[in-house]
């Protein structure tokens, strides 16, 4: 797969794109589930909850991390993460009309193939 040129694309839709990446995967989106249900975590319950290994845990978390969808207090030698509640908002406001627009769109290719069949 070639270089992605992300100068090609909107400041918003390069944010976006990372966020959604964040999210593509199993393990993170269990492990901010655990963290909404937690209202915090250390590093350790991760492993517990994932049963993958610490070096894992930390690249998934990192990710997280660097995409502002979790936060990280790494102060006193125990890493302790948190839902970063701004990243979110951004993501709903993103996602949520285009979510509606989708969900009440009228044609279905399925049923309606002339949407797909070129003039």
């Amino acid at each position: 797969m070639g270089t992605t040129r992300l100068e090609l694309y909107a400041e918003r839709h390069n944010a976006l794109a990372l966020r959604l990446k964040a999210l593509g995967h199993p393990a993170r989106w269990s492990m901010v589930e655990h963290l909404l249900a937690q209202q915090g975590c250390v590093n350790a319950d991760f492993v517990a909850l994932t049963g993958l290994a610490q070096p894992t845990v930390t690249r998934h978390l990192s990710v997280l991390v660097g995409a502002g969808l979790v936060a990280c207090d790494c102060g006193g030698g125990r890493a302790v993460y948190c839902i970063a509640p701004g990243a979110w908002r951004a993501l709903e406001a993103d996602l949520v009309p285009w979510v509606r627009q989708a969900a009440a769109f009228p044609t279905h290719c399925e049923t309606d193939a002339s949407c797909c069949t070129p003039s």
